[in-house]
């Protein structure tokens, strides 16, 4: 099963909420899990018309997304919010449609369930198989 993993975390793959989902990958390695380092790129996501498409491409190949993100101030951080945004104002909603999804946060477990209900709606709204999230702290 190929997993496409939606790093939220600026920090890319020195991030906190990586080192979960390589502990994710250990457990798992009969499963793929890509990483793409969405909030960390967003300039070049925003401003390359290629660099979007490669990341729906690689959605539309895999079998599910796990929608990884720290907490800041009870929500994802603004550079995934605005890939977020982009999806529709690019519409690549048919990228994630009827794909299985989960969420993976990491924080001090001070409101979490807000982000993950965010991210729940979102998923909703690109009508996507939500089966849940996980706050690790």
């Amino acid at each position: 099963m190929k997993i496409i993993v939606l790093n939220g975390s600026p920090k890319g793959d020195v991030s906190v909420t990586m080192q979960y989902v390589n502990f994710v990958q250990k457990k798992i390695p009969q499963h793929e899990l890509k990483i793409l380092n969405i909030a960390q790129r967003i300039k070049a996501i925003e401003k390359k018309e290629n660099a979007f498409r490669e990341i729906t491409d690689e959605i539309r190949s895999a079998d599910g997304v796990l929608w990884a993100f720290p907490l800041y101030f009870l929500l994802v951080h603004s550079n995934y919010k605005r890939f977020i945004e982009l999806i529709w104002e690019r519409e690549a909603e048919d990228a994630f449609r009827g794909k299985y999804s989960a969420s993976l946060s990491t924080s001090i477990r001070f409101y979490d369930y807000v982000a993950h209900n965010y991210i729940n709606a979102i998923c909703d709204d690109l009508d996507m198989k939500y089966t849940g999230g996980f706050s690790a702290d």
